[in-house]
């Protein structure tokens, strides 16, 4: 039976990605253009249409990346990166994807520290919130129809949605679908077998495996090294390079759920930020494009100017770069191992389950009012049924919003 996943797995030809320079201007328009759990349909959108992955290579990697620590949008980000151009387009595509945000964000730390409070921060965080909610809810949508195909999968994604409802850990979630998904789905795991696709051009890492595994240990010599140097550094910007690096080494989840290891390092530990400094960086990161965990720019530049931005920023991601590195060569290799296929069924419909507990989490802090609704639902139609643009969605929201506000209007 040819169903509605037959353009997951079959007929997906991968194509040359471009040059290094078109390779990394595609993801510098993604870190520019995309806000929050948008950042997912906008990547997504960008490598499936442009054939450099299928569908179903990116969907992996989605469920991959939540086994392991670090932001999952920029996880994805550099597993996609290196699985189409190798270690040189990932440490592109992850510097190009993230310096949009950190500009911004440099930016508006200069301003909020030398000028004060920036009044129109608070409205415009209402309208983007809301609209996040209507885009999640898209993507919600969309993971329903691909992967919920019959009871046992809509009963994952109930249970991981009620799991991450009392609070359990969203790795426990992951950990308890793979084992689910090869308990429900060990007899099927022929059929899983059959629908897998053969290797394509876009699916082996480019470059040969002695030099990624140099490549790799390489970089695993500078990820010790920033411990160390964080460890010895006799310097605040010791301190703050050890802390960041510390909390994208072992934190696990989205943005929403690592700020609370920001918060005790930046706020309760080493009192860098008052907590009223803290939420406003917080609304930063919400109004900035890119990933959301650039509020770490924010703390850097507090504590270090420029250079502590930098140094703040590095240590936030170059744990998760580096780990995407070896998880990918390893999951190359594994993939198509029945036990694999059938934890990954596990996973997809689970996730399916936590993205709703996303929507949900989202909403309750984002619907404060009947026009947060009306913002989220012109989201989800203009994302869904007009096929609009991320970008031109997200810039009505901030022009509409912004004119309010001059206005006087309330939202």
């Amino acid at each position: 039976m040819q169903s509605k996943n037959s353009d997951y797995n079959a007929g997906e030809k991968a194509i040359q990605p471009p040059s290094m320079p078109r390779f990394g201007w595609a993801f510098f328009k993604i870190g520019l253009t995309a806000y929050g759990m948008a950042i997912l349909q906008q990547l997504k959108a960008l490598i499936i249409n442009s054939k450099w992955l299928s569908r179903k290579e990116v969907d992996e990697g989605l469920a991959m990346v939540q086994i392991y620590p670090g932001p999952i949008i920029f996880n994805l980000t550099t597993y996609c990166a290196y699985r189409i151009k190798g270690i040189g387009g990932a440490l592109l595509a992850t510097v190009m994807f993230v310096i949009p945000s950190y500009l911004l964000m440099v930016f508006l730390s200069w301003i909020y520290f030398s000028y004060g409070e920036v009044p129109w921060v608070h409205p415009l965080f209402i309208a983007l919130e809301a609209m996040v909610v209507g885009v999640v809810a898209h993507i919600f949508v969309d993971f329903s129809n691909r992967y919920l195909t019959g009871a046992k999968t809509a009963m994952m994604a109930a249970l991981a949605f009620i799991l991450l409802l009392y609070k359990v850990h969203a790795f426990a979630v992951v950990l308890i679908s793979i084992a689910l998904g090869i308990l429900l789905f060990w007899n099927t795991r022929k059929t899983l077998a059959a629908n897998t696709t053969t290797p394509s051009a876009a699916a082996a890492i480019p470059g040969n495996l002695r030099h990624r595994l140099l490549s790799i240990i390489a970089a695993g010599i500078v990820f010790i090294g920033a411990i160390l140097l964080g460890l010895f550094w006799q310097h605040t910007n010791g301190e703050l390079l050890f802390s960041m690096f510390k909390i994208g080494a072992v934190a696990f989840g989205n943005g929403m759920t690592i700020m609370p290891l920001l918060q005790q390092e930046a706020v309760i530990s080493h009192h860098w930020l008052t907590m009223k400094q803290f939420a406003d960086g917080i609304a930063f990161g919400q109004i900035t494009p890119g990933p959301f965990l650039i509020t770490a720019t924010f703390i850097g530049y507090k504590v270090g100017g420029i250079w502590g931005s930098v140094i703040a920023t590095f240590g936030m991601f170059y744990p998760s770069f580096f780990y995407t590195l070896i998880i990918s060569e390893i999951y190359s290799r594994i993939k198509n191992n029945p036990l694999i296929q059938t934890a990954l069924k596990g996973v997809l419909a689970a996730f399916t389950g936590m993205l709703l507990s996303v929507v949900f989490s989202l909403g309750k802090v984002s619907l404060i009012s009947p026009a947060a609704y009306i913002w989220a639902a012109g989201a989800l139609i203009a994302v869904r049924y007009l096929k609009l643009n991320l970008l031109w969605i997200f810039a009505s929201g901030i022009a509409a919003a912004m004119a309010l506000f001059y206005l006087g209007i309330t939202i």
